[in-house]
C-alpha cells in the first residue's frame, strides 16, 4: 500500500484513490508499520474526528464531507 506514504487516508479519499471501506487497510498498516504519528493524524483526521469515528464509525462519511468542505472553502 504505498499510496499511504504520499497522502493520508482522508486525502486519499477526497482525490478517489481510497474508499472508506478501506479505513481497516489503513489503520493494520498503521500499526504493522509503527509509524511515529499518532493514528488520527496518519489517517487525517483531527483527535475529535478520530473521537468520534471510533465511537461511531458510520459518522466517517461525514467526516470525508467535512474535508472536502474545507478544502473548497
Amino acid at each position: 500500500m504505498s499510496r499511504v506514504r504520499e497522502a493520508r487516508f482522508i486525502d486519499l479519499c477526497l482525490r478517489g484513490k481510497a474508499l472508506p471501506a478501506e479505513i481497516d487497510d489503513f489503520v493494520e498498516l498503521w500499526h504493522e508499520n509503527g509509524s511515529a504519528l499518532p493514528l488520527h493524524e496518519f489517517l487525517g483526521m483531527t483527535s475529535e474526528e478520530y473521537s468520534s469515528w471510533v465511537q461511531r464509525p458510520d459518522l466517517l462519511p461525514h467526516i470525508i464531507t467535512d474535508h472536502r468542505k474545507r478544502k473548497s472553502a
